[in-house]
């Protein structure tokens, strides 16, 4: 038979444990609020936080009573849950709120200073692309726009004549060569 000590601590530490379940479950309650996941997941997360519990308890109840399951012990628990979330449930969800809270703006202010860096170490580089790849463009475009108004007046001026020429030439020749060949009776 245990002592009435051993049994009062017993029954303490199914207090805490019920206290102790409280707070994951807030933990878990106030993640899955923020995080929003979809009705799978919820019943994963569910059955997830529940699995671990029964885990955790029976770990504590081998701690705190040698894993003893008695009536006391059922009754520790649901008085210290009870107790939990009459007294400090909502201060500890406030508190959670606002470490989430917290958490959420440092991740934005590292965001900011890495988007800043980057557009720091970039912004020259953007500068440089419009100081001389946009004019080396536009150059590149008048250039080969002024090869082919040129290329249209060599065309037009000395190409075009000299082809006009060539083939009159042509002609000329081969109707000198069919009068030569064919006989006139």
């Amino acid at each position: 038979m245990q002592s009435l000590e051993s049994q009062v601590y017993a029954f303490v530490v199914t207090v805490l444990i019920g206290l102790m379940m409280g707070i994951c479950y807030d933990f878990y309650r106030v993640t899955k609020g923020i995080i929003r996941p979809g009705k799978f997941f919820v019943y994963l997360g569910d059955l997830l936080f529940w699995v671990v519990s029964t885990l955790i308890v029976f770990f504590m109840l081998l701690i705190g009573n040698w894993g003893e399951f008695r009536f006391y012990v059922l009754v520790g628990a649901l008085v210290g849950a009870l107790l939990y979330f009459k007294l400090l449930s909502h201060f500890v969800i406030d508190v959670l709120v606002n470490i989430f809270s917290l958490i959420r703006k440092t991740i934005s202010v590292v965001l900011r200073a890495v988007r800043f860096t980057w557009f720091l170490i970039t912004y020259p580089l953007v500068i440089l692309k419009n100081i001389i790849i946009i004019p080396v463009g536009l150059l590149g475009r008048v250039w080969t726009g002024a090869f082919a108004l040129t290329g249209r007046y060599v065309e037009r001026l000395i190409t075009g004549p000299v082809k006009r020429q060539a083939r009159s030439v042509k002609t000329s020749i081969k109707q000198k060569l069919r009068a030569l060949l064919v006989k006139k009776d």
